[in-house]
């Protein structure tokens, strides 16, 4: 994997989609570079996007959010896994059924945006589980109380949807500090279905990175659909990297986040550009 520099990129790319944990910011703030970098891209005439598989913040809280930190972004220039919903809910005939929510308050609100029914977790009437984050519930007794609902359908014969918007497994909360994420959570609740279901069919459907649904998003956003002219910027391998490449584009992995350079051997995933960081 060649190594390249910011100036390098800006040159080469008209379009930048940017992950922004590990990236941009970590959770102590923005990270070396960040805020000039975004300036340097506006300065440049080149057209960026925010793209997170975080389903924990409205678009709001989040661009408030990274104002704080000296990033300005705009709402055109944000998406996040948890707007993915509207269009799921949508194709798959979900406009009001009842939802259990994994997640904050705003994850709820985007079930909400998209049409569904939002109820408790102990609910056996729900028709869809959405496990947006890890955080805004009380873990393990949640989990019991989602398992108990999934596991009764399932014994009456009952289907049951299951999506993920975030299918991250880790993210960073502080310098070789980490934190599991709701894609472990649901790898958690999939392993108790196989013991009814060894055969795996019941299983959660992602929305956000490295899947196609954030990336068609992204891409329908973009103002070329030239894929030589977009390029995808993020810290880890099986998420940003792989997404860029089912996606038919460029990536570059930079090593200021979860990520680690070896992770590319590990899983047989290669990069276009390595990225030291932001700050040149």
């Amino acid at each position: 994997m060649p190594r390249t520099d910011l100036s390098s990129l800006i040159a080469r790319y008209d379009v930048f989609l940017l992950d922004i944990y590990g990236v941009l910011v970590s959770s102590a703030g923005a990270l070396p570079g960040a805020p000039e970098f975004l300036s340097r891209l506006r300065e440049a005439g080149k057209r960026f996007l925010l793209v997170s598989n975080d389903a924990s913040r409205s678009v709001d809280t989040a661009l408030a959010r990274y104002a704080s930190f000296g990033l300005e972004v705009q709402r055109d220039q944000f998406l996040c896994s948890g707007m993915m919903l509207v269009d799921y809910y949508a194709a798959h005939g979900l406009i009001g059924k009842p939802s259990i929510v994994l997640g904050t308050q705003d994850s709820a609100e985007y079930v909400r945006a998209a049409g569904g029914r939002v109820v408790a977790s102990r609910d056996a009437s729900a028709e869809v589980i959405v496990l947006a984050d890890d955080v805004g519930y009380p873990l393990l007794d949640t989990a019991n109380d989602v398992v108990s609902v999934l596991l009764a359908r399932l014994d009456a014969g009952l289907e049951t949807r299951l999506v993920l918007p975030n299918p991250d497994l880790l993210f960073p909360s502080g310098p070789q500090r980490y934190g599991i994420a709701s894609g472990a959570i649901a790898e958690m609740i999939e392993a108790v279905l196989r013991l009814r279901a060894p055969n795996g069919q019941h299983r959660f459907v992602p929305l956000g990175k490295p899947h196609a649904p954030l990336f068609e998003a992204a891409l329908r956003r973009s103002p070329t659909q030239d894929k030589r002219r977009i390029v995808m910027i993020g810290d880890q391998f099986l998420t940003d990297v792989r997404g860029a490449q089912n996606a038919g584009l460029d990536s570059v992995f930079i090593a200021t986040g979860v990520g680690r350079l070896r992770d590319a051997e590990v899983h047989a995933i290669h990069a276009t550009w390595v990225l030291a960081g932001l700050v040149e």
